[in-house]
């Protein structure tokens, strides 16, 4: 496959990704938060910081699909080791460790309240770690990406 299908693939998955996001963060977290809301309505007030907490994570995923989608405008035009990738790669890092903070402080904050059950801490946990393994991924893609862009920048030195 050539570098400009790639990047044309890896455009349309990013693009089908915001569109599923948009319906999950505007229309599919609302609706679930008022079912809550219904089944236990002693939950009511923290519909709306939830639905708002749910927002902020969902900007800290739209701010991931941009860094992504300036990775696959690099793999279009054929400079996928580029110091402009990295750069994104560690802005996509540093990102999934916030976004791992903010669904920890999510767990703190449930347990204070004394609202958070089993399975919602197992879960909130385990997306936390899943953020940490993402933003240590990306680090790592981050630094190999810059080493072959150094020797790239080496190589055309010495030709």
């Amino acid at each position: 496959m050539q570098q400009g299908q790639v990047a044309k693939w890896l455009k349309g998955i990013t693009v089908l990704t915001g569109i599923a996001g948009l319906l999950f963060f505007l229309w599919v977290m609302p609706v679930m938060a008022e079912s809550i809301v219904e089944a236990y309505p002693k939950t009511a007030h923290l519909k709306w910081p939830g639905i708002i907490y749910g927002w902020v994570i969902g900007v800290i995923c739209y701010a991931i699909l941009y860094q992504f989608w300036r990775v696959c405008v690099q793999i279009g035009r054929d400079n996928s080791f580029s110091e402009e990738n990295s750069r994104s790669f560690a802005h996509i890092s540093r990102l999934a460790v916030l976004m791992a903070v903010i669904w920890f402080a999510g767990v703190v904050f449930l347990a204070a309240v004394k609202y958070l059950g089993p399975a919602i801490g197992i879960f909130m946990i385990l997306v936390a770690f899943i953020c940490i393994v993402a933003a240590v991924l990306s680090a790592a893609l981050s630094h190999l990406i810059y080493k072959a862009y150094e020797m790239r920048q080496e190589n055309d030195l010495t030709i």
